[in-house]
């Protein structure tokens, strides 16, 4: 497993190219630093990790550390999610210890049946009456379903996070990132205070703690500015793939697969959500060469729209979750009688559906592929994405770094040297942005219920006789609740005399 990553944990010997960059850690804490992530490394459940960055907060900052699981943990974790998410996206009427809530009879007195005073009916002629009101109209609760995380291992969860605010205490895991966590984040900036379970006030409002606000910042820095050389990384091939995720292979397969390898013809694999790997027979070029950005392509997968690096179809999502429930209501009817489904009318209902699905298909969303180069990046902010330079101008050739400054997450640096070439980010985790106000303003003030001209109903008002009878109502409501002993009324004027007397204030 070890063979596929690409991490380098020399975080001593990277400080050195750090200084050189002009960015840079203490020594005192670059040696903690080292020591702790040593440490995190000996964990049974993590098989390699590497420093990602640290990001400035208003209380204290965070060092944060990208580890790659091992094949075990993995499996273990996605069993887990795949079953909570499948329980997720069920219809509600098909969860598991879901009790639907009663909506409630009435509001308010004017709605019970009959006159003022109804308690003191019968039930047998309360059951004969009917409200002198209309019904007042509820709000009906609709099912909302967000688009479902990627799996532990895949897209922007491929990688687990672990930060900390002191290097000597334990590291802590950050929670996986969400599509719709990494969209609200797009619309907001805010700083970061150093607490991970601080609530994140904003407008949208941000579902989730600074925890979660961390992990979708980390994810969206990530994606935009870990970069390398043309041709510093490679695809892995198909027998590489099926070697990394466990999967064993025949004999006569593992022949041909080796048969193409020796000959050249490696197939590699083109798709987005695929780690890569280092490109053995990469030779270096002259600095000179690489000072521009042609010549850099980005190493990790792009986020979409979406909040995703894999699309995720939600009109299939849907129908499927309305085949699904018109099943079960079917099935619990026929529960109901006593019956059976038929197997040939089951087949015969899911090929129509399936005509159905095929003839609502959506595009997918496409973005940029993993190894596009950064010459194409655009933003509306910032003109030039990247600014280029060298550590010196009066070193020799062979001695000088070139280092890559991202102009549109400001504090993302890529440094190559021979043969190494790192990413790191050490900033406030803020996009660059020309006017420092909220993306998005509050909505308008909302008018009230919609209503047509018909909809308006004239009520009478109320007679004479109707409001003796109301307030005949509350006066004997009232004597019920006094009732306390004796009548109030039973008091005469000589008892209040004698109270006042006995009574030590002064009136």
């Amino acid at each position: 497993m070890r063979l596929f990553v690409t991490f380098n944990e020399r975080v001593e010997q990277l400080q050195f190219f750090w200084n050189q960059c002009g960015f840079s850690i203490s020594k005192d804490d670059i040696f903690q630093l080292a020591s702790s992530i040593n440490r995190l490394q000996t964990h049974p459940s993590i098989m390699q990790c590497r420093f990602w960055g640290c990001i400035n907060g208003l209380k204290s900052s965070y060092y944060i550390v990208e580890a790659s699981l091992t094949r075990e943990e993995l499996n273990s974790r996605m069993a887990m999610m795949e079953e909570e998410m499948r329980e997720k996206q069920l219809p509600f009427k098909m969860r598991k210890n879901q009790e639907q809530k009663p909506l409630p009879t009435h509001i308010g007195p004017e709605l019970t049946p009959g006159v003022y005073g109804w308690e003191t009916y019968a039930l047998e002629d309360l059951e004969k009456m009917t409200p002198k009101a209309e019904p007042v109209p509820l709000a009906e609760e609709i099912e909302f379903y967000d688009i479902p995380p990627e799996n532990v291992g895949r897209g922007c969860n491929r990688y687990s996070y672990f930060v900390v605010n002191c290097l000597y205490n334990d590291w802590i895991e950050l929670p996986i990132v969400t599509p719709r966590q990494i969209v609200v984040s797009r619309h907001i900036k805010k700083f970061f205070t150093g607490d991970l379970e601080a609530d994140v006030v904003s407008y949208p409002c941000f579902p989730g703690k600074e925890k979660h606000y961390l992990r979708a910042m980390i994810a969206r820095i990530t994606a935009g500015t870990h970069i390398a050389p043309q041709g510093y990384y490679r695809r892995m091939t198909k027998k590489e793939k099926n070697l990394f995720e466990g999967i064993n292979l025949d004999e006569e397969e593992e022949i041909e697969e080796e048969e193409n390898y020796n000959e050249g013809e490696e197939e590699e694999i083109q798709d987005n959500d695929v780690m890569l790997m280092k490109n053995e027979r990469f030779e270096i070029e002259p600095l000179s060469s690489l000072a521009t950005p042609v010549a850099w392509v980005h190493c990790r997968p792009n986020i979409l729209n979406q909040g995703r690096v894999v699309w995720y179809d939600e009109e299939k999502a849907r129908k499927e979750r309305e085949k699904m429930l018109a099943l079960y209501i079917k099935s619990r009817l026929l529960e109901e009688m006593e019956e059976e489904i038929e197997e040939e009318e089951a087949e015969g209902e899911e090929e129509g559906e399936e005509e159905e699905m095929l003839e609502g298909f959506t595009h997918p969303e496409t973005g940029p592929d993993i190894l596009s180069s950064c010459a194409s990046d655009m933003s509306r902010e910032c003109t030039f994405p990247w600014l280029v330079r060298f550590t010196s101008r009066y070193t020799n050739q062979k001695e000088r770094l070139l280092v890559l400054q991202s102009n549109v997450w400001p504090g993302a640096f890529t440094f190559v040297f021979e043969n190494t070439c790192e990413s790191v980010y050490l900033g406030w985790g803020h996009k660059f942005c020309q006017r420092n106000i909220p993306f998005k303003h509050l909505a308008i003030v909302q008018e009230e219920f919609p209503h047509q001209v018909e909809d308006f109903i004239e009520a009478t008002d109320p007679t004479l006789e109707d409001e003796l009878a109301y307030k005949n109502w509350l006066l004997s409501k009232q004597k019920r609740d006094v009732s306390i002993g004796e009548d109030i009324n039973e008091y005469d004027a000589d008892d209040l005399d004698d109270i006042y007397d006995n009574d030590d204030n002064d009136y």
